[in-house]
């Protein structure tokens, strides 16, 4: 399994490295006049649509006000399609279903995607401000740290390599544990880490790796 996100343009940001093999072909740049209505209209309070800051030829997705950390989002919404009928890995994320095995979450048509379509991903761990989450088979972005007006929104998958991404899952693994342990625990949700949990990885290559490193858990070994 690859983990990581495909980026096809290149990135503004100077520190910005792209993937080692070959580019994809760049693809037209996305205008705000062709974003979808509905798309508009669930929109959070706290964000807006921009040209983005990373990606010329992408929307990005800017605070307007200020946003605490841990703050969730999602989930992610796009067409449920296997593996062969994806096209363009850009905008979809991986879950697997007991019935079903494997399946992709694909927004790569904007008309079956909601705004987390438009978060970008960061060019390195220290530029982003979310990690991804699955709840019930479910992808969900969270904030990593505070975000304050005129940020761009930006998220990255980098497993437990940097402390503060370390902290986070941990916080949520105990989350998940104490969710287990109550007496309401079949009726609430409980949030895996993106790529820790055996359920969950992004159908994208992580930029600047040609090899990402092998992803463990309990049951499992997940390799790319």
């Amino acid at each position: 399994m690859i983990l990581g996100k495909k980026i096809q343009a290149e990135c503004t940001n100077s520190n910005c490295k792209g993937p080692e093999n070959a580019p994809e072909p760049v693809a037209a740049a996305e205008t705000l006049a062709e974003v979808p209505e509905h798309v508009l209209r669930g929109l959070p309070e706290e964000v807006r649509l921009l040209p983005s800051a990373v990606d010329r030829a992408r929307i990005g997705v800017w605070a307007t006000k200020p946003i605490l950390k841990g703050k969730k989002f999602g989930p992610f919404v796009g067409d449920k399609k296997k593996r062969s009928q994806v096209k363009n890995n850009v905008y979809m994320w991986e879950v697997y279903y007991p019935n079903l095995g494997w399946m992709c979450i694909d927004a790569t048509d904007p008309q079956k995607g909601n705004w987390l379509r438009y978060v970008n991903w960061a060019c390195s761990g220290e530029e982003q401000n979310l990690f991804p989450l699955e709840i019930n088979r479910a992808i969900y972005y969270k904030t990593l740290k505070p975000i304050a007006p005129g940020e761009e929104l930006l998220v990255w998958y980098n497993g437990e390599d940097n402390p503060e991404i370390a902290a986070a899952i941990e916080e949520e693994r105990a989350s998940a544990r104490s969710k287990r342990n109550s007496p309401k625990s079949k009726k609430d949700q409980v949030e895996h880490p993106a790529g820790s949990s055996r359920h969950v990885g992004p159908c994208r290559k992580l930029m600047g790796r040609k090899n990402p490193r092998k992803i463990k858990t309990k049951q499992t070994k997940l390799k790319t």
